[in-house]
């Protein structure tokens, strides 16, 4: 059974140098470190940052947690179902609730997100 987002009770502290940027499982161009996820930390969230590079192939998908989004750097557009296009930029927060078809795509500048989706994922 995973502790609850609230109950976690150790600290857990990740240096910049010590981020570990991997391809993502299922995005070409697209790159993912994860933070904090049920798999390694026991906790019922997963925490990444996301890296979009120009010309990244992200097709129109869905998730089956909310995804939350933070973009700390970079330029592109996410597709949001019933929403429409949205320009997203430095200082950008996206909420996609679970199970709503998105597509981050146009990325005009390489992107770097806090993303987290609640409940985990990993």
């Amino acid at each position: 059974m995973s502790t609850s987002v609230l109950e976690l009770a150790q600290v857990k502290v990740v240096e910049a140098a010590a981020v570990n940027w991997g391809p993502h499982p299922k995005f070409k161009g697209v790159e993912i470190a994860y933070l904090l996820s049920k798999k390694d930390d026991g906790i019922d969230m997963t925490y990444a940052l996301v890296r979009w590079h120009i010309g990244a192939e992200i097709p129109k998908h869905t998730h089956e947690a909310d995804d939350i989004l933070y973009v700390i750097q970079g330029k592109a557009t996410i597709w949001i179902d019933n929403v429409g296009e949205v320009p997203i930029s430095a200082g950008s927060f996206i909420r996609v609730p679970k199970g709503v078809l998105h597509q981050p795509h146009d990325i005009e500048e390489e992107l770097i997100a806090q993303d987290t989706w609640f409940p985990a994922t990993v």
